[in-house]
């Protein structure tokens, strides 16, 4: 097969990306944006593959517009690091085919050989089957799940990773110690933790605050380092050096 592929969105990072990435693979691509002269919808009219790629706030909106101008046959595609919300909002709009996506990568990469891509079924297999042997066959390591798995998996990787980072770099802040005095006293472990943190803030700000607001299973992750945090403090407060031992041990 060789679909038409529509890219809304496509003049954003991700969508860039994988406008580059389709075209490699010989296929047609429609990119439409706020800046482009063909439509949104002119594109998703004309394309068997409609991808998303907007921010996730946006897919909402976006599904609801370009839906009745899809082809019945056609499936619609997002590009979105949450799922749940996005793939139902998806299904609401278009009864046809329906697949769910997350490239574990950001659009600084040249190529998408060794790099991950979730895929969640929705609805139909046509499609779903189609996207997971053209990933596969460039070099991607597909995996497949649902899409509330999936979210459980990322309120860890992503949800509870960023909000640790972007607290450390609160904290950093709110204590006014100077960076060049940390950089002086720098142990690895806190290096490691500040370029991370640094890495993170230099990024869009409204991704990583969309991916910590729109995750639903973020809050069970969220109420779990609470609990987690006042462990450790119960122990320091009450001087409690062989239970904080055992709390460490515990987690080897």
């Amino acid at each position: 097969m060789n679909p038409t592929i529509a890219i809304i969105g496509g003049h954003g990072q991700m969508g860039r990306w994988f406008t580059r990435f389709f075209e490699s693979q010989n296929l047609t691509v429609l990119a439409a944006d706020v800046d482009t002269p063909r439509t949104s919808q002119e594109a998703a009219a004309l394309a068997d593959v409609v991808i998303i790629a907007v921010p996730i706030p946006k897919v909402t909106e976006v599904a609801r517009a370009v839906a009745p101008f899809l082809k019945p046959d056609a499936a619609l595609v997002d590009l979105t690091s949450v799922k749940q919300r996005p793939m139902a909002a998806m299904m609401a709009a278009f009864p046809g085919e329906v697949v769910g996506t997350h490239p574990l990568f950001g659009p600084g990469e040249a190529t998408i050989e060794g790099r991950t891509m979730v895929l969640c079924p929705g609805r139909g297999e046509r499609w779903f089957q189609w996207l997971q042997d053209l990933l596969t066959q460039a070099g991607a390591r597909v995996k497949i799940t649902t899409a509330a798995e999936h979210d459980r998996l990322m309120a860890v990787v992503q949800g509870l990773a960023h909000f640790i980072l972007i607290a450390f770099g609160t904290v950093i802040r709110d204590l006014g110690v100077s960076l060049e005095d940390l950089e002086e006293f720098s142990t690895p472990t806190f290096a490691t933790l500040y370029n991370l943190t640094r890495h993170l803030l230099n990024q869009d700000a409204k991704l990583y605050a969309c991916i910590q607001l729109q995750n639903p299973a973020n809050r069970i992750a969220l109420r779990a380092l609470e609990g987690a945090v006042a462990d450790i403090l119960y122990f320091i407060q009450r001087q409690d050096a062989d239970g904080l031992v055992r709390l460490i041990e515990e987690l080897k």
